[in-house]
């Protein structure tokens, strides 16, 4: 059986030598800013970069890049809801598909699987919240409920003190998007 999807292609993200510096060239060059930036669960600096104020991240540059690496840390695509969501993964868990890790962003929830040549695909859908980033927290998407995941996220976002709803940080966002491209016209 063929499972379709309507998901949308949305980012990359990319191991880099030198995320900040990395990032200079896409500000300059292609009018994105720095959405967030910080050190993952792994320990890796995280640079996320936006041109839309409706996408976190465009692009996500981490460190940990090695000279015989390719700069490729994911694809990721976008699902409607958190039902598609909950409905790949257990599609994919049925399909014997390895599911890489589920993660709560705050901000998103988050699927990771792997394609046939072992390359990171994510799958994710916003929730109405933002928290600064990178964050990771417990997602259990083959067993927990919708409602139980909304509410866990809700309140756990909601005592973090960067806490925003999505259309708080959207509008925000897209000051800085248009400062951005205004300062640097090319």
């Amino acid at each position: 059986m063929a499972i379709t999807t309507q998901a949308k292609f949305r980012h990359l993200g990319v191991y880099a030598f030198q995320p900040t510096e990395l990032c200079k060239f896409y500000e300059h060059w292609f009018g994105l800013v720095v959405t967030d930036h910080g050190i993952g669960s792994t320990g890796h600096e995280v640079v996320f970069m936006s041109g839309d104020s409706q996408e976190h991240h465009q692009i996500a540059f981490a460190n940990g890049r090695h000279s015989d690496w390719p700069g490729m840390n994911q694809i990721s695509f976008l699902v409607d809801s958190l039902a598609e969501l909950k409905r790949l993964a257990i599609a994919f868990s049925e399909a014997g598909v390895p599911i890489l890790q589920q993660k709560d962003h705050g901000n998103t929830w988050s699927l990771y699987v792997e394609d046939p040549e072992g390359n990171r695909i994510e799958i994710y859908t916003p929730s109405p919240w933002y928290v600064t980033q990178p964050i990771w927290w417990p997602l259990d998407l083959l067993s927990e409920s919708e409602d139980t995941i909304r509410e866990r996220t809700y309140a756990t976002a909601l005592a973090n003190s960067s806490f925003r709803t999505r259309e708080a940080w959207m509008a925000q966002t897209q000051v800085r998007i248009d400062a951005a491209r205004k300062a640097n016209p090319i």
